[in-house]
């Protein structure tokens, strides 16, 4: 059962080595800062303005982190990547008590009755799961992700131990799911669980949602927050359920639409190199769900729900079906048999290795990723005291956790809707606002793409010369003619 500790304590270890990678990493590393800076944990703030995409829980871990750690990219990824431990550790409980040998739902103590075979794919999932591709990834980022991932472990980890279905723990699961990501947890947690009951026929699987502790645990831990920012907020409660929930999931107004087939291709991409394995035995415990333990039609709806739910979405990211990995992992290690499970444990530690590796390899060009940290170390070392700087087009939220300061911007897109025009003052700013402010001091800096900044250096009667990056993300020096 320990099995999962190595490789969650060298993503722990790793989870450092890499600047923060912009947009994703850096929006929520800069919000958690300022969290931290301003004392203000209710209303996440994003260069000042208030931002209301996700739940606060990955900012909230974030915070704690950078509290203990600094603010650097340590601090910021620690609980992301000890929720990836967590989904470890889990994966390695819910294969101990997934075995066909044992039914899973009888009630029975699985400690009692563990066989082999389950020891084996015990020690033997957590290691497919941190090998794969995907999961690796996105372990090392900072993201809602890996939280949401952790939490639906958790449940399953709760909902396969027949010691744990009847406590608030799956509640417990599902609250932390709902401050990750919203009513998003359900889709992966209690529906796959309903399907799974009417796929085999039996009640057993769906008794423990008639908990009423359960569901007030859930309450306590999922809905105050949420509560509190409605009553605190005009207007949210139309934007969660509109914004973040119908257009979301039925449009592409966020523009990451795909084709249908776009989490299928993933899933055969990202789970690499166990890909082959998890979707034979899935076909396996899909094809004998009716006939055979009631786990299998849990594990079987598990990825299938989910996959079907997220295929329609008109948005789509690749870190959607990574609450769907721990299953994969659970199904890929029941295809060897005890005695080849050794041979695959070898191969799960030489390709997580090998992961490892390539993650070292690449830190040394996490510019190129996308990572603005060395930008950002170019503005500080090139910056006299008093100098403005602003973000110009768009908005680059790296540099102001780097810098650990707001960044005024000019002509950035932001959603203002819940702000009063006070508090945009020194947040928004208009041309005639920054040319003011470099006539003053005679240069200012502007990050934002090299060639949109030379026509605005141009239409200001500035000089401009490029210091650092290329493309989007540029740091210019404009100065007075």
């Amino acid at each position: 059962m320990l099995a999962w500790l190595v490789p969650a304590g060298v993503i722990l270890a790793s989870s450092g080595w890499l600047g923060l990678i912009e947009p994703t990493e850096t929006r929520y590393a800069e919000i958690a800062r300022e969290m931290l800076a301003s004392g203000d944990w209710l209303i996440p703030h994003l260069n000042r303005i208030s931002h209301f995409d996700k739940p606060p829980l990955a900012y909230w871990c974030s915070a704690a982190g950078m509290a203990f750690l600094g603010v650097n990219e340590w601090g910021a990824r620690v609980f992301a990547a000890l929720a990836a431990g967590f989904a470890l550790w889990c994966t390695a409980r819910i294969a101990r008590h997934a075995g066909r040998e044992w039914p899973a739902f009888t009630g029975t103590d699985a400690a009692a009755n563990a066989d082999d075979p389950a020891r084996a794919r015990a020690t033997l999932a957590p290691l497919v799961l941190a090998s794969t591709f995907l999961f690796f990834a996105i372990s090392h980022q900072l993201a809602s992700d890996i939280f949401l991932a952790a939490a639906v472990a958790g449940f399953y980890a709760a909902i396969f131990d027949p010691r744990a279905r009847g406590t608030v723990w799956p509640f417990v699961a599902l609250g932390i799911g709902f401050m990750t990501k919203g009513p998003v947890v359900f889709v992966t947690t209690v529906l796959p669980v309903l399907l799974a009951a009417a796929w085999a026929r039996d009640r057993a699987l769906v008794r423990w949602l008639g908990n009423p502790w359960g569901w007030l645990v859930f309450a306590v831990i999922g809905l105050p927050w949420y509560l509190a920012v409605v009553v605190a907020t005009r207007g949210l409660l139309p934007y969660f359920l509109h914004h973040q929930l119908w257009e979301r999931y039925a449009t592409t107004t966020n523009h990451r639409g795909g084709p249908i087939y776009y989490f299928i291709v993933l899933i055969l991409v990202g789970t690499l190199p166990w890909t082959w394995a998890a979707l034979r035995e899935w076909s396996r415990a899909a094809l004998g769900g009716a006939r055979r333990a009631p786990s299998d039609a849990l594990l079987a709806s598990w990825i299938l729900l989910p996959l079907t739910f997220f295929s329609f979405s008109g948005s789509k990211l690749p870190a959607y079906i990574l609450p769907l990995y721990p299953g994969l992992a659970v199904l890929a290690s029941r295809w060897p048999s005890p005695a080849r499970a050794g041979r695959w444990l070898k191969v799960a530690g030489i390709t997580f290795a090998i992961l490892v590796a390539a993650l070292a390899a690449v830190t040394p060009f996490d510019a190129r990723l996308g990572s603005p940290k060395d930008l950002a170390q170019k503005l500080k070392d090139s910056r006299r005291a008093g100098e403005p700087v602003v973000e110009y087009g768009t908005f680059n939220a790296g540099v102001p956790f780097y810098l650990r300061e707001t960044i005024p911007m000019l002509e950035v897109t932001r959603d203002l809707e819940f702000e009063a025009p006070a508090s945009r003052a020194g947040t928004i700013l208009s041309r005639d606002e920054f040319r003011r402010m470099v006539q003053v001091r005679g240069s200012g800096w502007v990050v934002g793409n090299q060639a949109a900044t030379e026509e605005l250096a141009k239409a200001l009667g500035l000089k401009v010369s490029l210091v650092a990056g290329s493309g989007n993300q540029s740091l210019l020096l404009l100065q007075r003619s």
